[in-house]
């Protein structure tokens, strides 16, 4: 018999603690992300000044002396090797699922922190920030999916801001370890920090969490899945739940539905889904492309010529900077099911082209006097503020609510490639961007993130309140329909074992909403 009960079916949880447990494993990927972003912000100048020579600790030097363009480079690196593992989670994400992708990046975390940490010279130290950025990219879109798979449609919004709430945690806890451990040697000790987060994050996956049961299902799996399930709602009816999995993989199968590869995005083989990753990208763009980067990697510097020189100002307000993404980030976990994806980007994109053109007057209207600090201090807590509410959560979990199974990981592959494509971008050419441009630097950035705020108001579609597995009822032939170039569905075409326990009914067809 079905459990009639109203209050005990799992599609009406909220946060059951088994699977908002797993999604807290899961997203602790982002501390690891901060603090690899951050970390070389404070130790800056102890690395590559070598303004008392070169000494040696065990056999490791002090300082690894490099031009401030170069040290843009081993900046890039990291950005470049969040790029590779951006896409090659368009394959790993197939081969090995959500979960165990998102370990196999804590061993890319493990290796290029130790790499980092004894480095001896720069080829080593660029190999190591290429290293985390691998397992940067690859988790970037894994945990993505994982959270979003795993959680109760109630829950989805809160719990995949975890990832920029953790990622802004690192980046809060670098400036602080680092504003008290940027001396030699132990500026090594912050590369060796995180390589031991990743190493208990890694046990923690492998023993006390499970596989999404969407995947499973997609696997044929259809036991495991229910299983999985089972233990996210414990204590709760999954029944129907649990059908729905069924009947939306048993949907593609019968439909024909193939997997998607990056090609048939790119060739749009089915215009839907090339435009909902489209707007993906531009998203996953605008966690980088706004000026977040200089804000954050190269704020010390940055603000220190804004002030006059004046180091320690620059240091206190890249602290308040970090303490306001916390802040920021955590309203948006506690407001998002009501304030609404689209409602956050529209706050984050407006609020930063504000703060960018209050940053460029507070900078290049000061006579020497300092009269206007106030309001260039105002304008950089502003900036990370609003950037904390949407650009930086946001993007994280749009892709599994925007694209359908069939093609989530080269879309979401796609879409953490253009984030981490303008990360490179952006940290590289602004070394060059403010020494040309001087006080009039954020000009660029008040520009593009104006432009990023018209599309999302005339582009970006709510999501808040859909279920994953549900689309537009106008447009669902055609993410239904074949693409002739394509193989097998997300992990398999396989139709389902018949002696899978079902105690209830078969639903119907989910509603389709876009």
């Amino acid at each position: 018999m079905v459990n009639q009960n109203p209050h005990n079916r799992s599609e009406d949880l909220g946060f059951p603690l088994y699977m908002t447990f797993c999604a807290v494993i899961a997203a602790l990927s982002g501390l690891n992300v901060g603090w690899h972003i951050s970390v070389p912000n404070m130790p800056q100048q102890v690395i590559i000044g070598c303004t008392e020579g070169t000494e040696y600790f065990s056999g490791l030097p002090s300082c690894l002396p490099m031009t401030e363009f170069t040290w843009g480079f081993t900046v890039g690196a990291f950005a470049l090797g969040g790029l590779v593992g951006s896409l090659a989670t368009t394959y790993l994400n197939l081969w090995f699922g959500r979960r165990l992708n998102i370990m196999i990046s804590c061993g890319w975390f493990i290796l290029g922190g130790i790499l980092s940490a004894v480095s001896i010279n720069i080829g080593m130290y660029s190999v190591g920030r290429a290293f985390v950025g691998i397992g940067a990219g690859m988790c970037g879109s894994s945990v993505a999916i994982y959270v979003s798979e795993i959680s109760t449609k109630k829950s989805r919004g809160a719990l995949g801001s975890l990832f920029e709430l953790f990622l802004n945690l690192g980046i809060l806890l670098t400036q602080v370890a680092g504003r008290y451990m940027s001396y030699p040697p132990v500026w090594r000790v912050l590369w060796a920090i995180p390589t031991i987060i990743a190493a208990i994050q890694l046990f923690m996956l492998l023993f006390l969490t499970v596989e999404c049961p969407r995947r499973l299902c997609a696997d044929g799996k259809a036991d495991k899945a229910r299983d999985s399930l089972r233990r996210l709602r414990k204590g709760a009816d999954i029944d129907n739940e649990f059908q729905a999995l069924l009947d939306a993989r048993q949907r593609e199968v019968d439909s024909g539905s193939k997997k998607m590869s990056i090609l048939d995005i790119i060739l749009v083989k089915n215009r839907t889904i090339t435009w909902n990753v489209i707007i993906v990208m531009v998203l996953q763009a605008s966690n980088q492309i706004g000026g977040i980067g200089p804000m954050s990697v190269y704020s010390v510097g940055f603000l220190s010529k804004i002030f006059g020189g004046d180091v320690e100002l620059a240091t206190n307000i890249s602290l308040a900077n970090a303490t306001a993404n916390i802040v920021a980030t955590f309203i948006s976990v506690i407001t998002m099911h009501k304030v609404g994806r689209k409602g956050f980007m529209m706050i984050s994109t407006l609020g930063m082209t504000i703060a960018s053109v209050f940053l460029v007057i507070g900078s290049a209207a000061d006579d020497g006097t300092q009269r206007l600090a106030p309001l260039s201090i105002t304008a950089a807590i502003l900036f990370t503020f609003t950037y904390s509410m949407g650009c930086g959560v946001i993007p994280w979990l749009i892709a599994p609510e925007l694209i359908p199974l069939v093609a989530l990981p080269p879309g979401s592959a796609l879409g953490n490639a253009s984030n981490w494509l303008f990360n490179f971008v952006i940290n590289t050419v602004w070394p060059y961007q403010d020494a040309n441009l001087g006080d009039y630097s954020f000009t660029v950035f008040a520009a593009i993130n104006f432009l990023l705020f018209l599309f999302v108001v005339l582009c970006m579609p709510e999501t808040t309140h859909r279920d994953l597995d549900q689309q537009k009822h106008q447009k669902s032939n055609e993410i239904e329909e074949a693409h002739g170039s394509a193989g097998s569905s997300d992990g398999s075409n396989n139709s389902f074992s018949d002696d899978t326990d079902r105690k209830v009914q078969k639903i119907d067809h989910i509603e389709d909403a876009h």
